[in-house]
Parts: C-alpha cells; structure tokens; sequence
C-alpha cells in the first residue's frame, strides 16, 4: 500500500488499490485535498513494474525543490510540492527494517575499505551518480555503517528520511532511499539501478564505446585492410598476369 505524507499536519492519504491515482481539488479525483494551491485534476502518481511515474497535469508542480515540467520518475522518501503544499510518497513495501546494532560501540571516525559489494548512490546535484563504497559520514550528522556484511543507517539528529520516514536507526536494503531537501542517496546492489547493462557506466557498455571511437578514428585504415584481406585472391592473381606478361614481353625482345 503507498501513501501520501502532508508535511503540514502530517496526515496520511491512503492510496485507492488502483495503478494509477488522479489528485487534486475535483470532486471526482481520486485523491480530493482541500487547498488553494491545488487545482482540479493537478497531477497524477503511477505504479509501473518498472516504479512510480509523477505525470503533471496543470499548474507547478516539483519534486523535491525540482519542477517538474511533465512527467518524471519518483521513489519513496521524495516529496511533491504544490505551492507550501508538500507530500512526501510512502510504500508500505519500503518500510525500514530495525536495526540492531549498537552505533555507540562503533567508532565513526574510523576509515575502513570495503568492496563494491553494494554501497549508496549520490544524486547530490554537486557530485551526481558518484558511488559511495566505504562507511559514510554526513555532514548533517547521519552515517552509514557497514558492519557483519550489512549496510546499516544510523540518524539520531532526525536530519533526513529513510523512505519518506524519519527513523533513528534502520537495516538497509536494496532500493532504500535517503532523502532531505537539499540531497537524496540510493543503497544499490550490483546488477540493478546505475549497474543496469543499459547504463552507460556499465564496464560492457563502456568497453563498447571505446571500441565504437576506435573504429571511427581508425576508420580509413580499417576499411583499406578488410578490402585487401576481402580481395587478396584475385590481387595476387592480377599481380602474377602482370608479372608473366613482363617475362613474355623481356623473351621477345
């Protein structure tokens, strides 16, 4: 089940068991919120296989301080803002797992190094799609601990939200979203998100592209190569008639 936080009252809206849901201030949408920012059928949020997709119907709309012009991507933790309307997405299949490690034995400070087993994803404006491997250490006071193999997150400053909830300690899973106003993190495991095939950073991908720039820099030479190598059977035919009627004609005279 998914929901929508207001900020203002912190009411929950439920959503209706539909794929996709209509809100505004009509009377016949799905989701009906009272509020003068909002206007008739204003935007509508849709639950794909593949995620949920914001799609803006009329008026301003953004998602987490972005406007959104049309349609866009939006994951648990992110809020929509209407005006000082803001309601942030919950799914119930994104509830944080407790945690139970003892954060005042572990020393924050320490620098360990791990292995891209799985880490967070950055999409702070400033350092967008950078991959985080090593424990994290925010500077509004929030870590991420890797201890038995697991990632696990730790906010007793209340400075941010783990899937739309503010939780002071939580076991991270796969897909979790870390999310404030200013910044937003995705815990990412090998083979899924920015590890897709169809990611540009993907190593196949990239070794693909390098050999794409090599042919077209050495794309003359290339073609003259594969000619020769497609045709060398009648060239050293031609060569052999051009020599044996040299001898022909050397014979005569």
């Amino acid at each position: 089940m998914m929901h929508l936080q207001r900020k203002d009252n912190n009411e929950t809206i439920k959503f209706p068991l539909k794929e996709q849901v209509i809100v505004g201030n009509d009377f016949d949408c799905d989701i009906q919120i009272n509020h003068p920012d909002l206007h008739g059928k204003h935007f509508m949020v849709k639950n794909k296989d593949y995620g949920c997709v914001l799609e803006v119907f009329e008026g301003t709309v953004f998602l987490d301080q972005k406007q959104v012009m049309k349609q866009c991507m939006i994951e648990p933790g992110e809020t929509i803002g209407v005006g000082d309307l803001c309601l942030t997405l919950i799914d119930d299949e994104f509830i944080p797992k407790d945690s139970a490690i003892n954060h005042t034995q572990i020393d924050i400070k320490k620098n360990t190094k791990h292995s891209a087993v799985f880490g967070l994803r950055s999409f702070d404006r400033l350092n967008a799609g950078h991959f985080i491997i090593n424990d994290f250490h925010h500077a509004d006071g929030w870590h991420v601990i890797r201890q038995d193999n697991d990632l696990h997150f730790i906010d007793s400053k209340h400075k941010t939200r783990l899937n739309g909830l503010k939780v002071a300690q939580a076991k991270l899973s796969n897909g979790d979203v870390i999310t404030s106003s200013n910044y937003k993190y995705k815990v990412e495991l090998p083979g899924t998100s920015g590890y897709s095939k169809f990611s540009p950073s993907h190593p196949k991908n990239v070794m693909l592209s390098e050999q794409v720039s090599k042919q077209k820099t050495n794309k003359p030479a290339t073609q003259n190569k594969q000619f020769i190598k497609n045709n060398l059977w009648w060239i050293t035919l031609l060569v052999g008639l051009l020599l044996l009627i040299i001898l022909i004609i050397n014979n005569k005279q």
